[in-house]
């Protein structure tokens, strides 16, 4: 006959389960309580095993469940279709040859060929931007958040894909390196011209920390961060000093740049304007000299705004509007990234213009 022993809460642990698995080896009960102080368990059932605990910062992928998950994975198929006949029409990567056999698929059911003549293999990923990327559905939906209506930043991104911020942040890198670095497209017409400035960032820069670890090596950076000057804010003569200026140009035919300049000074307009319109558009500008300067001396019309403001004499056309307008989508769509570091402006206003354009012409740069 087993003996029944209550167990106090206070024992070791240890020591509950030295009592618990003799009372299981002694009883042929089926099913017999042993009481512990605060509860029972029944020997032949015990406690369930609990799921290994995971670090707070992991999260689990939503790409696997519910219907968002199928819909991924559809996507995911429909990118290896594409990704297969980017494979079919690619010669080999070494030497160029067409002559090629099917050679199996890789880890992310991408098809692979094999050159017949030098013995490489290659697949439509090869030397492309989704390289060497096996979270194609995740980065796949990186793509569609940054060309959609509201782009994320980087922390609500990888939150909501279940990845690290870091590796959302590579990924944008990656797209926005695939952008076209410059547009062919020549603005004619009435062409608006106009300046706005942003304010230099560091953002990721590690010269302070460089500077306080070791100072004899490295010297102090030319200014503090904008959060050491206080509330006041830094002096006007700071701020003016490092302010990064962007000229905007648009026509009425919805052509658009935004170009990130050194200073405001007439060589440099000239060297970001004149290349991006035609020799007989007709230029629209406020009150600063530089812009008729630059129209008398390459020979277009000009008419001049004062502060951006028609006369009774300015005809109904000759406005600034458009390019008032872009300037406004620009700091609309650089709000929610606070700031963007200024080694990463010229990226930043190619992907406000590419978003215009929608999903599949970004998708199409990606397979190069």
């Amino acid at each position: 006959m087993a003996t029944v022993r209550f167990l106090s809460a206070g024992e070791p642990r240890r020591c509950q389960q030295r009592v618990l698995v003799r009372f299981r080896r002694e009883t042929t009960m089926p099913m017999f309580p042993v009481l512990i102080a605060g509860g029972h368990r029944h020997a032949h059932h015990p406690e369930p095993a609990r799921a290994p605990r995971r670090h707070p910062g992991a999260r689990a992928c939503p790409v696997r469940r519910g219907r968002g998950g199928a819909a991924r994975r559809t996507a995911s198929r429909r990118a290896s279709g594409r990704l297969d006949e980017a494979g079919r029409e690619r010669g080999c990567p070494r030497c160029g040859g067409l002559d090629r056999q099917r050679w199996g698929r890789t880890r992310t059911d991408v098809q692979r060929y094999r050159c017949k003549g030098c013995g490489r293999t290659w697949s439509g990923l090869t030397g492309t931007a989704v390289e060497r990327i096996h979270l194609r559905g995740q980065f796949l939906d990186t793509l569609k958040d940054m060309m959609g209506d509201a782009p994320r930043s980087c922390r609500k991104l990888a939150k909501a894909l279940g990845v690290s911020r870091h590796t959302a942040w590579r990924w944008r890198m990656r797209v926005l390196a695939s952008l076209p670095g410059d547009s062919r497209e020549i603005l004619g017409g009435l062409v608006e011209a106009d300046e706005t400035f942003q304010r230099e960032s560091r953002k990721g820069s590690r010269e302070w920390v460089r500077h306080l670890r070791a100072p004899q090596i490295h010297p102090a950076p030319p200014r503090l961060r904008w959060q050491d000057y206080g509330r006041k804010g830094p002096p006007q003569a700071v701020v003016r000093q490092y302010q990064m200026p962007l000229l905007g140009i648009a026509d009425r035919e919805g052509r658009t740049a935004l170009l990130r300049m050194p200073d405001t000074k007439q060589p440099s307009i000239e060297a970001a304007l004149l290349p991006r319109i035609a020799p007989d558009v007709f230029l629209l500008s406020d009150g600063a000299p530089q812009y008729g300067a630059i129209a008398k001396a390459a020979g277009l019309g000009y008419w001049m705004l004062v502060a951006g403001r028609r006369s009774r004499i300015t005809p109904a056309t000759y406005h600034l509007n458009t390019v008032n307008g872009l300037h406004a989508r620009w700091k609309t769509f650089r709000r929610p990234f606070c700031g963007p570091a200024t080694k990463n402006l010229d990226g930043y206003a190619r992907w406000m213009l590419a978003r215009a354009e929608g999903y599949l012409p970004a998708f199409r740069r990606l397979l190069g």
